[in-house]
């Protein structure tokens, strides 16, 4: 049985920057893009 902790902000911005470094790797540096978070996530980034 696994334990989940759940969101908090601090690991919402580590799981984002995560998530940017990843994109930049598969796509290059120039590339555009755009998250748009909602719900709970929004507020946790607020």
């Amino acid at each position: 049985m696994s334990v989940e902790k759940g969101f908090t902000k601090e690991n919402l911005d580590y799981y984002l920057k995560e998530l940017a470094k990843e994109f930049r790797k598969r796509n290059g540096k120039n590339t555009p893009a755009e998250i748009v978070l909602v719900g709970g996530a929004a507020i946790l980034a607020n």
